[in-house]
């Protein structure tokens, strides 16, 4: 008999992937719930501080109300980088530690031989964990993204929802990123058949991917031009300033420091930009951005996170032995 005849059917790979990956998935699944209500318990506290001090229903525009947020951050959000420090390390990490061992500890144990032997073949053994242990991975990052971004939100108020590390705790973005760092070790994995070198690439991936993320954020969308007759923005929308330049009154372009070498003390400056025929541009991305820029993101980052499981299993159909 074949050993296509044999072949068991999908759900029976994805069930045995399931069982024999359960102690890790399970792992997760526990540390990010621990993780989670705490992030939760502390968010109240943050959101109470934001109600007793008045600091989340003032006029940001106005000093009274920019002193109270710093009185709020004094009093209740002393610990918030510390534990967004924890939690975006966290989110990476997960991705690096599935994917590591999901390849690497079969190659090290010895065990593939026997597993391509049991009618699934390398193409579906392979396949089948890689589907599973990405897509609980997905599931729990969004979830975990959701909590992040409601613990978050009175960080908001002061840096934007475009301020990096606001951005990358949303769950679109968090996804991409976890999925890249479990691709990478799991391709790695499959190549170098090493545990803890697999899963220390992949920890090294999620390191690499924000800061390249925030090198071509912001070229998604090609960024709005605004004048304005003020040495500052006097925009309340969230937007996120990308560069200002400045134009002289025939219309050439100055740059920053070019305004600023004209001389004078800043009041000189202002009264050039308000009354002497100098205008001040802001090059920014506007407030509504915010989720296409997420979902791009996520677009580009989960095709490549695909592109890396297609890769570790085109290796071991065609190279592994």
């Amino acid at each position: 008999m074949s050993a296509t005849t044999l072949a068991p059917p999908r759900s029976a790979v994805l069930r045995a992937a399931g069982l024999r990956h359960r102690p890790a998935l399970l792992t997760l699944l526990a540390v990010m719930g621990v993780v989670s209500v705490a992030l939760l318990l502390h968010g109240w506290y943050l959101h109470d501080g934001l109600d007793r001090t008045g600091a989340g229903s003032c006029d940001p525009t106005t000093a009274a109300c920019a002193a109270t947020f710093k009185r709020f951050l004094h009093q209740y959000a002393d610990t918030m980088p510390m534990l967004g420090n924890v939690s975006y390390v966290l989110g990476g990490m997960f991705g690096a530690f599935l994917g590591g061992p999901l390849l690497a500890r079969e190659f090290e144990h010895g065990t593939v031989r026997f597993a391509w032997t049991q009618g699934a073949g390398r193409t579906r053994w392979t396949a089948g964990g890689l589907v599973l242990g990405g897509a609980v991975l997905a599931v729990v990052a969004a979830l975990f993204g959701l909590v992040l971004r409601w613990w978050n939100a009175p960080l908001e108020l002061l840096g934007g929802q475009f301020h990096p590390d606001l951005f990358g705790q949303a769950s679109p973005v968090l996804v991409g990123r976890v999925l890249v760092a479990f691709g990478v070790a799991a391709l790695a994995g499959a190549v170098l058949r090493r545990t803890v070198l697999a899963v220390g690439l992949g920890l090294a991936a999620s390191v690499a991917l924000p800061f390249l993320a925030v090198a071509v954020r912001s070229h998604y969308m090609a960024p709005l031009d605004e004048p304005v007759r003020a040495m500052t923005s006097l925009a309340v929308d969230d937007r996120w300033v990308l560069s200002v330049w400045y134009s002289d009154p025939a219309g050439n372009r100055l740059s920053e420091a070019d305004f600023y070498n004209l001389g004078g003390d800043y009041a000189h400056l202002q009264s050039l930009v308000h009354d002497g025929g100098y205008t001040m541009h802001e090059v920014y991305q506007p407030a509504d951005r915010f989720w296409p820029f997420q979902w791009i993101e996520f677009g580009w980052t989960t095709l490549l996170a695909v592109a890396l499981c297609a890769a570790a299993v085109w290796w071991v159909r065609r190279r592994a032995v």
